[in-house]
């Protein structure tokens, strides 16, 4: 397992990762490919659960593409590992009263306060967070959320991620020569955006040691041919 200075420099090379700004805000929110639809992820993992009296968590909210769909929450706190003025969240939700952001340099949530948060969203995030990193959020986001609050998180998982050609390309960049190799270093170096493919049961492994109640494994099921969203609350 990493330390916590493994864990830090993890999470601050998403820089990389980020700096183009938010795909969601530049490509709309009618996009429907083979690889996600992002009206289906919204009706099924957002709508339901945010209202008025809801506050909600975004983790990675980058330039807020999802954000502006959650505007009508009592309260939306973003966590990213870049700032607003880099990711465009500043430009693109403008001065709203509702809304916190916070430049993130760990995994330990201490801008959270305890028993504060109805609702955790991330899509597109997790899968670049490295197992221990991944475990350090579960942990430290428990005393942070009310019981009963809904969490959907994107992760990665090679079972379900089919096609292969890009999965070979993803772990060439990597610097992996086979798609093995790759998914084995689960735990691995935070470079280059990588993906982490610690998958699901791993995943489910750490909800159960932090007590989280498993709702679906996959909640998006064919409509995200590419990734498990998973929902779990506490």
């Amino acid at each position: 397992m990493k330390n916590k200075d493994q864990l830090k420099e993890e999470l601050e090379s998403f820089n990389d990762l980020w700096k183009g700004g938010t795909t969601l805000v530049k490509q709309g929110w009618n996009r429907v490919s083979k690889e996600r639809n992002i009206d289906a992820i919204y009706n099924i993992c957002v709508h339901p659960y945010v209202n008025k009296d809801v506050t909600v968590l975004e983790i990675g909210c980058n330039g807020g593409g999802w954000t502006k769909k959650m505007l009508h929450a009592k309260k939306v706190i973003g966590f990213d590992a870049l700032s607003a003025r880099h990711t465009g969240f500043d430009v693109n939700i403008g001065k709203t009263n509702n809304v916190e952001y916070y430049q993130v340099k760990d995994f330990k949530c201490n801008e959270l306060e305890d028993n504060s948060i109805d609702y955790v969203f991330s899509y597109d995030v997790f899968c670049h967070i490295s197992y221990s990193g991944t475990e350090e959020y579960l942990k430290n986001l428990y005393p942070k959320v009310k019981k009963g609050a809904n969490f959907f998180i994107m992760i990665a998982d090679a079972n379900k991620y089919t096609n292969k050609r890009s999965l070979q390309a993803s772990a060439n960049k990597a610097g992996f020569s086979t798609i093995k190799e790759y998914i084995d270093d689960y735990d691995g170096e935070a470079k280059g955006g990588r993906w982490f493919f610690y998958g699901t049961e791993k995943f489910c492994e750490l909800l159960n040691k932090y007590m989280y109640n498993i709702v679906s494994r996959d909640v998006m099921g064919d409509l995200d041919p590419l990734s498990p969203t998973i929902h779990f609350i506490k």
